[in-house]
């Protein structure tokens, strides 16, 4: 059961190696003080050090939201939900409303044990989400394909499938790095309350392109 207190929540799961504790929320500090497990790597490349102060960085900024899965103190999985960088186009126009859930990974020891969905249950139980709209995106080149043995659109299918279940859907854009490869997945989630104006101007970020703008009737 989840236990809610304002914007934060919590979890505990039960897993073949234990109890794990999974909670929305978590401060810089708290992140500061685990070690993060060496399974985690696809976004380190293996310098834990640098992955640690990304996290810590995503629980300062303001709108960031680090949902972390720990065992006895050790960080196993997480997730992180911040504004979109400026330099991109869903972050340029400083939409308030508009937020990116920039990374999700589950150490390697930890997998198949259900962290990645109860991490986005913790996420999405929160109320803050829905009057806004959330973007993720699934590149191929972050993908452990090696470990799972999948092949780049199975991996995509497993991921549309995990994310679908928490209401997000696929949506078609022409931005340069989602384009770059046909496995790579675009991903939004409009949340209950969201505005139709708000989707509209959200709308008007997937094509930049006018021809396309024009085909999609956007």
């Amino acid at each position: 059961e989840i236990v809610k207190d304002h914007q934060k929540a919590q979890l505990f799961k039960e897993t073949s190696r234990g109890q794990v504790n999974i909670e929305s929320m978590v401060v810089a500090e708290g992140i500061g003080g685990m070690e993060l497990d060496d399974g985690l790597m696809m976004f380190s490349r293996h310098d834990l050090e640098r992955q640690k102060r990304a996290l810590t960085n995503v629980a300062s900024m303001e709108g960031g939201n680090m949902i972390v899965a720990s065992l006895d103190n050790v960080l196993m999985g997480y997730i992180g939900i911040h504004y979109p960088s400026k330099q991109e186009r869903w972050g340029k126009p400083g939409y308030p409303w508009l937020l990116e859930l920039g990374a999700i990974e589950v150490a390697r020891k930890m997998r198949r044990e259900g962290l990645a969905r109860n991490m986005l249950a913790v996420a999405f139980k929160d109320d803050h989400y829905e009057d806004k709209l959330v973007i993720t995106t699934g590149y191929t080149w972050h993908w452990d394909l090696e470990e799972t043995g999948l092949t780049k659109m199975e991996y995509r299918m497993i991921g549309t499938d995990l994310f679908g279940e928490f209401g997000f859907m696929e949506m078609a854009t022409d931005e340069s790095n989602i384009i770059m490869d046909s496995a790579n997945l675009f991903l939004a989630r409009v949340g209950s309350r969201v505005s139709s104006g708000r989707y509209q101007k959200f709308t008007q970020l997937l094509f930049e392109n006018d021809w396309e703008r024009i085909v999609r009737g956007l």
